[in-house]
């Protein structure tokens, strides 16, 4: 898997409880999904192996595994997201499959992505070391309330956090790729606005004065100016379309005030002044 091709798109995220005695049947998905287990307790089928699984373990289910749930006693709370890794021409039609692969047609087995850790152990139950951290970012984007901006950085940070603590391997096989290239086309893109080097450092998987020396050497301004350079053009940019509460929120400050007197302070006049 070539992790800079990472351009996640979620499908769906939401809170669900599943009644007692209600299972779910054996289906194949077709993206990844990702599964906090609130309460209760059940068996989860995973590529027809069982696993017990209780309140407070994650589940990271892969393209075209199937599996199915057994609940056991009570209802289970499982809050969940839908996503592919890469986004991919069809991501906003492709729906949310619950069928079994013999059950599917032609059309529908060609939307089942890539496994990219078919290498891997298959085993859905993951280990996060930071998990309130992780917890946290997992119910910003499932709250609903988040841009989609914001949802599209906190779903990579939950992806990098799922591939770090549970298969490292990929990274060690990612060292020769020109990661000062892929965070600026990431910032190019509109990423990482309100991210701090610390961020940037965690989100790629680099030690952060590495980073910032690599980054200066080939563009000749360390990471954090340039991202605020492409923030100030992208705020002045969407000036235009909206308000200046808006964009402050959009590219990522914490309030009004901080925004304005950056913009002032980048461009010599206030945002109000780019308005029209």
């Amino acid at each position: 898997m070539n992790l800079s091709l990472i351009n996640p798109y979620i499908r769906l995220a939401m809170e669900s409880r599943i009644p007692a005695g209600h299972n779910i049947a054996r289906r194949v998905i077709y993206d990844y999904e990702l599964i906090y287990i609130e309460e209760g307790n059940f068996t989860f089928i995973y590529n027809d192996k069982p696993y017990p699984c209780k309140a407070g373990d994650i589940i990271f289910i892969r393209p075209g595994i199937p599996h199915s749930f057994i609940l056991d006693l009570g209802e289970i709370s499982q809050p969940h997201i839908h996503f592919d890794i890469t986004h991919r021409p069809q991501s906003e039609i492709i729906p949310i499959s619950f069928k079994d692969l013999d059950k599917m047609s032609a059309e529908e087995r060609e939307w089942i992505h890539e496994n990219y850790f078919s290498s891997f152990s298959q085993a859905p139950l993951i280990n996060i070391q930071n998990q309130s951290e992780f917890l946290e970012n997992f119910y910003h984007i499932v709250s609903g309330k988040a841009d989609d901006l914001t949802k599209k950085s906190l779903i990579i940070k939950l992806i990098s956090n799922v591939i770090s603590d549970n298969f490292s391997e990929l990274l060690q096989s990612e060292k020769q790729l020109n990661v000062v290239n892929q965070i600026k086309d990431y910032i190019n893109a509109g990423n990482g606005m309100g991210m701090t080097l610390d961020d940037f450092a965690k989100t790629f998987f680099y030690d952060k004065f590495y980073l910032e020396r690599k980054f200066k050497e080939a563009f000749g301004l360390n990471l954090i100016e340039y991202r605020n350079k492409k923030r100030m053009e992208l705020a002045k940019h969407l000036l235009k379309l909206h308000s200046v509460s808006e964009v402050s929120e959009l590219v990522g400050y914490q309030s009004i005030y901080a925004f304005s007197r950056a913009y002032k302070n980048y461009f010599g006049y206030a945002p109000s002044k780019s308005k029209g």
